[in-house]
């Protein structure tokens, strides 16, 4: 049995949180709250349709860079990616931060992050999360914003409301059914350890979740208690695939790796004198 390669990639990219200083973001086109998270009348039927903002799970990275360029063509945003030893290399996550500084008495503020498989799997999403505060004067009503996400992704599992917000959360257990009823809300996506990339760590835990998991959305709309919303906060992740996606990219990664081995052996300068 030829030996697994747990890619262990170092990250090229800065890893430090996007500048919040004035000088460090840039002006982006606003978009309100129905805009971006209304696809049409159609609930979700596969992965394709599991998306926040257009930029949807099992997109590849140069997709995803894509669309977010064109949904927001004047935005600040990082995509860090990782190595293999012999050089390969792939986007592993990408973040985004936006304030509209040119109007700071009716600022929108917007932040999204994205997690992506390897090589091997087709470097696709497989986590997304935004988090979006509401212009002043353009708030929608709470009940708007999760009609607008009932409308998206059909019925949700669970949901809950209280006097300024209302909750909910989606999972399915497979690609193109609805969303299976739930008791309560899970734990499916951290917060404070939102995957960075489809490392070990990432594979295991999705593998031990993924009955229970499936592909999760997490939605909760804030406000106040006159109706209107404050902010939005939206997470999906497809732990569906995960272990056979980390299996693919192994593989890949010891063909590489092997090959630039093959390839050393015949290219190497000689052994030094001792």
């Amino acid at each position: 049995m030829r030996e697994r390669v747990h890619i262990r990639a170092r990250i090229d990219a800065t890893d430090e949180t996007l500048n919040r200083d004035t000088g460090d973001i840039m002006k982006i086109t606003f978009f309100t709250a129905l805009a971006a998270i209304l696809l049409g009348g159609a609930a979700a039927t596969n992965a394709a349709d599991y998306d926040i903002n257009g930029m949807a799970l099992g997109m590849s990275a140069d997709q995803v860079i894509a669309k977010f360029q064109e949904v927001r063509p004047d935005a600040q945003y990082q995509f860090a990616k990782w190595k293999l030893p012999e050089g390969t290399e792939w986007v592993a996550n990408g973040r985004t931060l936006y304030n509209d500084l040119a109007n700071p008495d009716d600022m929108e503020h917007e932040r999204m992050q994205f997690a992506f498989t390897g090589l091997g799997s087709g470097n696709k999403l497989f986590a997304a999360s935004r988090e979006l505060k509401f212009r002043p004067s353009q708030r929608p009503t709470t009940e708007s914003v999760y009609a607008a996400a009932v409308q998206k992704f059909g019925e949700p599992s669970v949901t809950g409301k209280s006097a300024t917000g209302i909750w909910a959360a989606w999972k399915f257990g497979s690609e193109g059914t609805m969303a299976e009823k739930l008791k309560s809300p899970l734990a499916c996506i951290g917060t404070s350890d939102f995957p960075v990339g489809l490392d070990e760590f990432t594979a295991k835990k999705a593998k031990q979740s993924v009955s229970m998991c499936g592909i999760y959305v997490d939605f909760v709309v804030r406000g106040d208690p006159t109706g209107l919303a404050n902010e939005l906060e939206m997470k999906m992740m497809d732990q569906l695939h995960l272990a056979q996606d980390f299996d693919a990219d192994n593989s890949d990664a010891r063909k590489r790796i092997d090959a630039a081995k093959i390839k050393n052996v015949g290219n190497a300068a000689p052994a030094p004198k001792l």
